[in-house]
């Protein structure tokens, strides 16, 4: 059975290489043999050990190597990188797994509300809970991770422009990143049991979502 290998990364640099149809097609069973069928079993192993952790249904996607060409200068069809999401149907945010070819990067968050979402994140974030998560925001930065980037410029106008949680509101998504996870760590089959530890850092977040962003509250 085929689980992420040095022959995956082998596969995704020489598609860097030769980013085209001919040779993606001359190459098609190493593809679905160390890419396709691996992050297939990789991601319903995770999926499973997700699911149990946080006694939450998971839903997995895995992103097409075939890149979306109507809209993009770069006419290269395929992407040269494998990434999976994990959607909690607790919180609404996704744990996500992005392997390239000289790194990997794992994560938990949500890259966009809906307008109904970012209308409760926003009333939330200005009150105490918005203290409260700038706190987890400060220690996961200290402990190594990454956080994405407020959307928005300047903080919208029904509050005012000096608000102490000002970050958090000219936010319309949030998003914790591990950029330091050893790539190693995606091989084999141990490779869901240890991607699953890794993610740990993020229960911060996934914890502060659950609690202080479900619409019963």
């Amino acid at each position: 059975m085929n689980w992420f290998s040095d022959e995956t990364l082998s596969f995704l640099r020489d598609l860097s290489q030769n980013n085209r149809r001919e040779w993606f097609e001359a190459n098609k069973q190493r593809y679905t043999d160390h890419v396709k069928d691996a992050g297939q079993r990789f991601a319903d192993a995770l999926n499973q050990l997700l699911a149990a952790k946080y006694e939450t249904e998971v839903t997995t996607r895995i992103f097409r190597m075939h890149r979306d060409l109507r809209f993009s200068k770069d006419k290269t069809p395929y992407n040269t990188h494998i990434h999976i999401s994990f959607s909690d149907a607790q919180t609404g945010a996704s744990w996500m797994v992005g392997l390239q070819t000289d790194h990997l990067v794992v994560g938990f968050g949500q890259f966009a509300f809906d307008h109904d979402m970012l209308e409760h994140w926003r009333e939330t974030v200005a009150g105490p809970q918005g203290e409260i998560l700038t706190e987890l925001n400060a220690k996961a930065i200290k402990g190594g991770l990454r956080l994405s980037e407020p959307e928005l410029k300047r903080i919208p106008l029904a509050w005012d422009a000096d608000h102490p949680q000002g970050a958090l509101l000219r936010r319309k998504g949030i998003v914790w990143w591990n950029d330091h996870v050893p790539q190693h760590e995606i091989f084999g089959q141990n490779a869901p049991k240890a991607i699953a530890g890794e993610l740990v850092a993020m229960d911060p977040l996934h914890d502060w979502m659950k609690l202080a962003l479900d619409p019963t509250h």
